[in-house]
């Protein structure tokens, strides 16, 4: 009997662990240019599948949601551990207020800025898009060697009521996690 319960734990634990990587594929990063502005190396990026209806509903029910990406810049090293130049980590939070039907955004990385749309669309694009993030002065970029910048996206739940969060952990259609996309280049 232990042996049946153990196995059919087992097996659910399986169904339940592909069922999550199999939702999270669906989430990506589209579109990313990296470029020189102003003597410095920025990068721009889209994120692209991450609006479900289960998230409409929780955005709409006036939950806070923010969607953190990291983007880590790297020097290639041969023969050796790549060296980690920079790691940035920034937030897009949104806030839908009912009572004045409009939806608020704050992206970390543009200190100050608040964004204010009635506009659910507008909202979902202003949360999913980065341009012209400043990474690191291209001048200080070492000649004749390569690097790498990796960006990754995902939804975060710290700021989410504790019930939500505890909901999360069975309903993985609200979340997302992109994989690390990396970007090689030469200088």
């Amino acid at each position: 009997m232990k042996k049946l319960i153990t196995q059919s734990f087992l097996l659910f634990f399986i169904i339940f662990s592909f069922y999550n990587v199999t939702y999270a594929s669906k989430a990506s990063l589209q579109d990313i240019i990296w470029n020189k502005v102003d003597s410095h190396l920025i990068v721009s990026f889209k994120l692209k599948g991450v609006f479900s209806s289960q998230l409409n509903e929780v955005v709409l029910s006036g939950t806070p949601v923010t969607f953190t990406f990291f983007v880590i810049l790297y020097k290639v090293r041969d023969y050796w551990v790549d060296k980690k130049i920079v790691n940035i980590t920034i937030d897009h939070m949104m806030k839908y207020d009912i009572l004045q039907e409009k939806f608020i955004m704050k992206r970390s990385w543009r200190i100050d800025e608040v964004s204010i749309t009635e506009s659910f669309s507008e909202a979902q694009k202003a949360m999913t898009e980065v341009s012209n993030l400043k990474i690191f002065p291209f001048d200080w970029l070492e000649n004749d060697c390569r690097y790498q910048i990796g960006i990754k996206a995902e939804l975060s739940k710290d700021n989410w009521p504790r019930n939500l969060r505890s909901a999360f952990f069975f309903s993985p259609s609200w979340g997302f996690e992109t994989d690390w996309y990396i970007l090689d280049f030469n200088h």
